[in-house]
């Protein structure tokens, strides 16, 4: 290999790597209709999710119901006793979603934890693989009253609805104006 195609090489790799954290922040909204029964009775018309996409993962930065202006701003799920726990009720679909953590203090948290799981005071979701016109499950979980043990509330199916143009200079709180009960509406 010639001195000159290795140093080439490396300029390129050191360039990808120096752009990748660039590509990777940006932020990307989808939105999914509600397909299964579960779906539309706890979140009507379906859930938005703001999220960054990389080459090796998802993380997903917001999750709000399509139709109305409550939402959550997730964060993954680092406990791993909780974690094992979660994915042990998820059956069949063990190890196919990312789990997130709904914080019952930000946000609407508490408001979405109660709607998916009545009587909870903690509440997760695992979230499946988001990408374009692929439908989606979200299962639900939250601690049980009595034992304050993991509980699964729901499995909710969702259809793959679009991908929207994001708001304004695409890193530019994004977050905070897709959580305005006016967005969307003319003059927003």
């Amino acid at each position: 290999m010639s001195r000159l195609f290795r140093t080439a090489t490396v300029a390129a790799l050191i360039l990808s790597a120096l752009a990748a954290p660039a590509w990777a922040a940006q932020k990307r909204m989808v939105t999914y209709d509600s397909a299964s029964p579960a779906a539309k009775r706890l979140t009507g018309a379906g859930l938005t999710f703001v999220f960054t996409k990389s080459m090796l993962r998802t993380r997903i930065l917001a999750v709000r119901a399509t139709a109305v202006p409550v939402g959550v701003l997730p964060r993954v799920s680092t406990d791993g006793s909780v974690n094992r726990k979660l994915d042990a009720l998820m059956g069949d679909d063990a190890g196919e979603g990312t789990l997130y953590e709904i914080d019952p203090k930000a946000a609407e948290g508490k408001v979405m934890i109660q709607a998916f799981c009545p009587g909870s005071k903690s509440g997760w979701l695992s979230v499946g693989t988001i990408a374009h016109m692929r439908d989606l499950r979200v299962h639900a979980f939250g601690d049980d009253p009595a034992t304050g043990e993991p509980r699964l509330c729901a499995v909710m199916d969702f259809s793959f609805r679009g991908e929207w143009r994001m708001p304004g200079p695409i890193n530019d709180g994004v977050t905070d104006r897709v959580f305005r009960p006016d967005y969307g509406r003319p003059g927003s």
